[in-house]
């Protein structure tokens, strides 16, 4: 897979589901400190780790697309992107 692209789709699922790098790194048992090396373009993630990210995407709904453009097409279901939180509770 292209590193730079991997880097944007995270980056992306990540901004549509509203968890934060700390949040990723919880949910694939890899560090924060990963996250933002993969995200960066830093490092080049193991095989494992990928898979575990791709698999915590698949699992909140989202799905990838590679378009022959080099680009990537992502779907998200209604129910997996993120609310903002109102500040005010009743």
């Amino acid at each position: 897979m292209n590193l730079v692209q991997f880097a944007a789709e995270v980056r992306a699922a990540r901004a549509v589901l509203g968890w934060s790098q700390t949040e990723l790194a919880r949910r694939t048992a890899v560090t924060q400190r990963a996250i933002y090396c993969i995200e960066q373009n830093i490092v080049q993630p193991r095989m494992q780790t990928e898979e575990r990210i791709i698999e915590a995407f698949t699992d909140a709904g989202l799905r990838f697309e590679l378009l022959s453009s080099g680009g990537f097409k992502m779907t998200v279901p209604n129910k997996a992107i993120a609310r903002p939180r109102s500040g005010r509770t009743k």
